[in-house]
């Protein structure tokens, strides 16, 4: 793990990216790692207009793409700064996953996907108040079906810090194979 400087945690809404990310940074210390997510850049625009998105469900007002490529830009100049990040990121198309595999290609990260089941993803979603059943729903359906991932964790019944441990693990043993490069093969992405 020593050379790992970007783990990237891709999943629908409500799948619990967030909170293993802040839980993972506690695991992986000494070692400092900031968690950045899409959402971070998006939560700077007025509120007014993330709130549309989010609550409801009109996505009219903002422009994702822009929003995605500055989270990844931001990304890559937290790790040119010397950091090491776990970017949480949601990928429903395969123009998504183009975008976000070409973003990072030369740092080789940890591919994670989280899942759950779609009567957690609406508990979850019903819980937490900020985003629409609709939008939730549609991430539980399109999340995960265009990047093959190192990793998948179920976190229906597991808890942050279980999912921790068992990621925190999973890193500290050196893979043969890594999905980020499988996945740019696979889409002809190769340099």
């Amino acid at each position: 793990m020593q050379d790992l400087r970007l783990v990237v945690l891709e999943g629908g809404s409500g799948t619990g990216k967030s909170s293993l990310a802040c839980t993972l940074q506690e695991r992986l210390l000494p070692q400092q790692w900031l968690h950045f997510s899409t959402d971070t850049v998006l939560y700077c625009l007025p509120q007014s207009i993330w709130d549309k998105a989010n609550l409801q469900n009109d996505w009219t007002s903002i422009d994702t793409s822009a929003i995605s490529r500055s989270a990844y830009a931001c990304v890559r100049s937290l790790l040119a700064s010397g950091y090491r990040v776990i970017f949480d990121c949601v990928v429903m198309t395969e123009r998504r996953a183009r975008e976000l595999l070409l973003a990072f290609q030369t740092y080789d990260p940890v591919l994670v996907r989280l899942t759950c089941t779609w009567e957690e993803t609406r508990r979850r979603t019903g819980a937490r108040g900020d985003r629409t059943v609709e939008e939730a729903e549609h991430g539980f359906k399109t999340s995960g079906l265009h990047l093959v991932a190192d990793h998948v964790f179920d976190t229906t019944y597991r808890t942050p810090a279980q999912l921790a441990d068992s990621l925190a693990y999973s890193l500290a043993v050196p893979a043969t194979h890594r999905a980020w490069s499988q996945n740019l093969a696979r889409l002809s992405l190769t340099p």
